[in-house]
């Protein structure tokens, strides 16, 4: 009896945090469609047709959705929302090109943020040829490396001697974090990219046995110290 007087809980519980959970995934759709119905017709028919255009194309219609729901959020107008759903089918064309039309979404949308942050195509073909695994990751970090100021050429060669030496994905993305902080605080990129790439580089030669989380784990938190070497310089403003 007692058994199932634990199990008959533990089953209302969970049915409890159903009937609460639906509702408010109910609420969000709801808000959701309310933030899409909000464009103009004009608007959202233009909108709905480059959408549709993209898809015959091929090309994943998610972001592009997810640019529109971000421009209602921010209350942009139409034409904008349009034009910026039309850049980022560009810039998706443009990065499925460099990087092969079996590229996944999420390696089409970062190329797609590293040509916004102004990487060029021949960067993300270097990074598909230097491995044969997902290179979102590595991706990410070319965008955020060239957003924070680092040349595009350098921050691909970084990029590609972190792949090289078998480095992960975290610590792939460290790099990237750490530049991206150490800008924001006054130091200049590219000096701080290098500070940066030397010490996970000296980490990764420390043990063969040593995890990917391990050796992640002093970078994600910032743990290298402080980049002393170079001078300061205004942050680089990032491209919408």
């Amino acid at each position: 009896m007692k058994n199932i007087s634990i199990a008959t809980c533990l089953f209302a519980t969970a049915m409890a945090f159903v009937a609460t959970a639906r509702p408010a995934a109910a609420q969000q759709l709801a808000y959701a469609a309310n933030v899409m119905s909000e464009l103009d017709s004009a608007s959202a028919a233009a909108v709905k047709k480059e959408i549709a255009r993209a898809k015959e194309r091929g090309l994943p219609v998610e972001p592009l959705e997810a640019k529109v729901r971000e421009g209602r959020l921010k209350r942009a107008a139409g034409p904008r929302i349009r034009t910026a759903v039309v850049k980022l089918a560009e810039r998706l064309d443009s990065a499925r090109a460099a990087l092969g039309v079996q590229s996944s979404v999420e390696e089409l949308v970062a190329g797609a943020d590293a040509i916004a942050a102004g990487a060029g195509e021949s960067s993300l073909r270097m990074l598909r040829s230097a491995t044969t695994k997902p290179i979102a990751a590595p991706i990410g970090t070319l965008a955020q490396l060239v957003a924070s100021g680092v040349a595009p050429q350098r921050a691909t060669e970084m990029i590609v001697t972190l792949i090289r030496r078998n480095a992960s994905a975290a610590v792939v993305l460290a790099l990237g974090n750490l530049v991206e902080a150490d800008v924001a605080s006054g130091l200049r990129a590219e000096e701080s990219a290098i500070f940066r790439l030397r010490g996970i580089e000296g980490s990764l030669g420390i043990s063969s046995g040593t995890t990917d989380a391990t050796l992640a784990a002093p970078f994600l938190t910032n743990g290298v110290g402080p980049v002393s070497s170079p001078g300061k310089s205004a942050p680089p403003k990032r491209r919408p």
